[in-house]
């Protein structure tokens, strides 16, 4: 089975020591560490949502218009 870390945790391997990567781990289904990790909410068998930014729509630009300023006369 294929585990990831919960937010806010960090769990290590026990074998290496390493921590569990963010991309995830494959481990035993049958491994008691881990099968205990899952059961205390440590870790997940679902894979983490990535970040989706809003898209911003473009600012509407205001019209503008290509006639020259008007100029005083002097009179």
């Amino acid at each position: 089975m294929k585990i990831y870390p919960v937010e806010g945790r960090t769990v290590r391997d026990p074998r290496t020591r390493a921590p569990v990567p963010a991309k995830g781990l494959t481990v035993s289904d049958y491994d008691p560490f881990w099968a205990r990790r899952l059961r205390d909410g440590d870790v997940t068998k679902t894979a983490p949502q990535a970040e989706a930014k809003p898209v911003e729509a473009p600012a509407a630009q205001p019209e503008t218009t290509a006639e020259a300023p008007a100029q005083e006369s002097k009179s």
